[in-house]
């Protein structure tokens, strides 16, 4: 009896014990406030009230409005192709000489460089023989004593005689003096095809030249042409006549344009279709091969936006803060564009939600810290 009694004591006195030290840790320890963060979920923080008067936070709202957005595009400038062409030499040779460089502004028909050819003293000697047998036909015939098939053939082989060097890129009027003697020429001139500037010059002198060979590339580059990708995905927002800004790696340079031109088909390979903007290039500060952008505007229908500037980003994307009570704010990832200009249209977000505008920084270090 005894022994029970004892047995029954010690387990009155080990549950006192317990009890004891249950109510002697809640009142002993930290106190638990309505402050501390339980939520588990790692993209919610609900701050400690002298936490939030640290932070200062400040919201805006989630409204619906049009949202505009700027599609980039890259692109490359190009002279028009009716404005660019190349100096062809009509017969083989050799460079006699060379009198425009790279860089040269040259007229239409001004003489770019001499070509030496083989055939072409003989051509001048048939063209000045047959010059003076037509001379020789015409003045019998206004005597009334030249046979007419003798006539006749003269008159051919005058305009066959002058043919060949019109072939070959002589005017009319040097043909007329060389056959009279009153001009020589000894070699071939080769004129600008149009008036613009000399983008390369592709022989040296003394140069050996074949028929149809390219000596010159000029283009005229006022005005001038930029051209630029749309890719597939981006051609429902491209259309003829949108207003562009065209900016180029000249620093603190753009351009205001239009689309002209939007071609009806995509490369195989890039799998884009080509714009095309027309800008004055007055200055000459538009160079052919220059690299630039074309900014496209696009103002759309009514949609859930924010302004760009209170989006954050990490290794997942784009997101923002939504407060979700006086003291607990949620990280919400966006499909939207940190870096652009204006209002980003936030489909995630429904109209009136309240978006940390002003303290993100330091409730995002504190929902960090969490994890």
């Amino acid at each position: 009896m005894m022994r029970h009694r004892v047995s029954l004591l010690f387990t009155f006195l080990a549950a006192a014990a317990l009890l004891l030290s249950g109510c002697g840790g809640e009142g002993g320890g930290a106190p638990q406030t309505a402050n501390a963060d339980t939520t588990t979920d790692p993209n919610t923080i609900t701050l400690s009230e002298a936490q939030l008067r640290e932070v200062a936070v400040e919201t805006t709202t989630v409204i619906e409005r049009p949202v505009t957005t700027t599609l980039q595009l890259p692109a490359r400038v190009r002279p028009s192709a009716d404005q660019e062409a190349f100096a062809t030499t009509l017969v083989s040779g050799r460079v006699e000489r060379l009198r425009v460089s790279a860089g040269d502004r040259v007229q239409r028909g001004e003489v770019l460089a001499d070509v030496t050819a083989p055939d072409l003293g003989r051509m001048v000697a048939d063209l000045r023989q047959a010059h003076d047998e037509w001379d020789r036909q015409r003045r019998l015939d206004e005597r009334g004593v030249a046979i007419e098939k003798n006539l006749r053939a003269a008159e051919r082989q005058w305009q066959a005689a002058r043919q060949r060097l019109r072939a070959i890129g002589v005017r009319p009027e040097r043909i007329e003096r060389v056959a009279t003697g009153a001009e020589d020429l000894s070699a071939l001139p080769l004129e600008a095809p149009l008036s613009g500037v000399v983008l390369e010059r592709m022989t040296v002198l003394g140069a050996p030249v074949a028929q149809g060979d390219k000596l010159y590339h000029i283009a005229d580059l006022q005005p001038i042409r930029v051209v630029a990708s749309v890719f597939e995905r981006s051609l429902d927002q491209v259309r003829p006549g949108q207003s562009v800004t065209v900016t180029t790696p000249m620093a603190n340079r753009t351009y205001e344009g239009t689309i002209d031109h939007l071609t009806p088909q995509v490369d195989d390979e890039s799998r884009a279709a080509s714009a095309r903007v027309v800008l004055d290039n007055a200055d000459g500060m538009l160079r052919p091969g220059m690299y630039a952008t074309v900014k496209v505007r696009r103002t759309g229908a009514p949609q859930a936006a924010l302004p760009a500037d209170v989006l954050l980003t990490d290794a997942s994307g784009a997101y923002v803060l939504v407060r979700e009570g006086e003291r607990t704010f949620r990280r919400v990832y966006v499909d939207a564009d940190p870096s652009a200009d204006g209002d980003v249209a936030v489909s995630a977000l429904a109209p009136g939600t309240a978006v940390v505008s002003g303290g993100a920084y330091q409730i995002v270090s504190a929902l960090n810290q969490r994890q």
